[in-house]
């Protein structure tokens, strides 16, 4: 099934664009089946059925997959052994907070092979490990009409649909200076190109011919898109300007100062999600920017307090190949809670457990509260500010910037900070091998 799969989507990237944004008026359910509807249903129903429903909804699926992992999996049965769950069932929403978290870490230990169950599994999947512990695991049958109708319902709300044909912006390396992918209906750029002028035309004409009004990708690849043409092709911004109807950013926690730039260069009309390759959590910008609403039908997901922070804890609903019960993402957050006590919105604090440094007496000092937290004027000089540790009570302040700057310490402010900051100028930001730029350069 995955070779037919992978043979079908080789065949799709073959479609020309002429042909491609014309099949792309096809809906997606002929393309991902009944499910992708079903899941499009759901999400629309239980972002508005009431609290009550919504409760009896997470007791009733989380209590499935519990049963099937403490019965069927005997590394679970044997986690939960270990963790000395104390309960066997699932009744009440009360039950669910007594099953023990589980995290990449104690994954990680079990070879892949005895901690799935095959008979469900679809596709061997795996994380990024931008955080320096991948993680590989199995997608379960159905996880792209699940993945694909929560995305949809999510920028919907931005006016788009998959009929229209959008601009992708990531960390992908591909041939040429852009890529039709018939399946996004997307002209993907690629961002490791070193663009001539001639280049810029050939993106004009492309990006007029077939009337692309959407764009995606990571806030830093598109902020770093953005500053190029700002200076070497002027005429592509302002078409950009008129015709952008919309921008969604993924994969990334838009940093305030990059998001400001790019909503003022092009439009406010964009909205941030959040998700990750585990197939987890899905949340997204749906009523207000920067307040993070979870689908319920795409999983359950939590705010787990613990040392003195709440983590952002899910479970996959639907995944019966591998036991993603009460996962850990150690991602923190500030959370809102309903009147039963179910996980309502969040915001992100932290984008990860790891994103601290450390001051000369080892207390943590967080990098969002450091950079974000107050007013550095290199932000007005730098396109970029990240940071590295290379011991306790010193850090490095890598900035990329086109022109030398004579002193930027008097740019930076490091008022109270019991650490050694030393600056270093760079040509370019670092990046992670699927093109990421991160704030913390590990």
């Amino acid at each position: 099934m995955t070779i037919q799969k992978d043979w079908n989507r080789s065949l799709a990237d073959k479609i020309p664009p002429k042909a491609g944004v014309i099949l792309n008026y096809l809906p997606f359910s002929f393309r991902l089946g009944k499910s992708y509807s079903e899941f499009s249903r759901l999400a629309d129903s239980l972002l508005k059925t009431d609290l009550e429903k919504k409760k009896k909804y997470v007791v009733s699926t989380f209590g499935k997959v519990f049963d099937h992992f403490s019965k069927s999996s005997p590394f679970y049965q044997n986690y939960l052994v270990e963790k000395r769950c104390p309960v066997d069932r699932i009744t009440e929403l009360q039950d669910i907070s007594e099953v023990p978290l589980i995290n990449k870490a104690a994954l990680r230990k079990v070879p892949i092979e005895q901690r799935t169950l095959m008979e469900y599994a679809y596709k061997q999947s795996n994380t990024g490990g931008t955080s320096g512990s991948p993680l590989s695991f199995f997608l379960e049958k159905g996880f792209y009409a699940r993945e694909w109708a929560h995305v949809h319902c999510m920028w919907h709300k931005l006016g788009y649909s998959p009929s229209k044909t959008k601009i992708t912006i990531r960390g992908r390396s591909i041939d040429g200076i852009y890529q039709y992918r018939f399946n996004q209906n997307e002209f993907m750029i690629n961002a490791y190109y070193s663009f001539t002028s001639k280049d810029y035309q050939e993106l004009l004409t492309v990006f007029r011919k077939y009337n692309t009004e959407f764009l995606h990708g990571y806030p830093s690849a598109i902020y770093n898109f953005l500053k190029e043409i700002i200076i070497n092709a002027p005429y592509l911004v302002d078409f950009l300007k008129k015709t952008i109807k919309g921008i969604m950013f993924s994969s990334e926690y838009p940093s305030p100062y990059i998001r400001n730039f790019i909503e003022e260069t092009l439009t406010h009309n964009t909205v941030s999600f959040y998700g990750h390759t585990e197939g987890v959590i899905m949340a997204a910008e749906l009523y207000e920017k920067e307040i993070y609403v979870p689908f319920l039908s795409y999983g359950y997901t939590e705010a787990v307090k613990k040392d003195e922070f709440y983590h952002l804890v899910g479970t996959s609903l639907y995944n019966y190949a591998a036991p993603f019960l009460r996962y850990d993402t150690e991602d923190l957050i500030d959370p809102e809670f309903d009147r039963y006590g179910i996980l309502q919105s969040f915001r992100i604090t932290e984008g990860r457990l790891g994103e601290f440094v450390l001051d000369r007496n080892n207390n943590k000092i967080s990098l969002t509260g450091l950079i974000f937290g107050r007013h550095h004027k290199l932000f007005d000089m730098a396109n970029f500010i990240q940071i590295k540790q290379p011991r306790p009570g010193k850090i490095i302040v890598y900035y990329s910037s086109f022109v030398p700057l004579a002193d930027p310490g008097k740019l930076f402010d490091a008022t109270n900070l019991d650490m050694e900051v030393v600056y270093e100028q760079v040509k370019e930001p670092f990046k992670t091998p699927i093109g990421k730029i991160p704030l913390l350069v590990r």
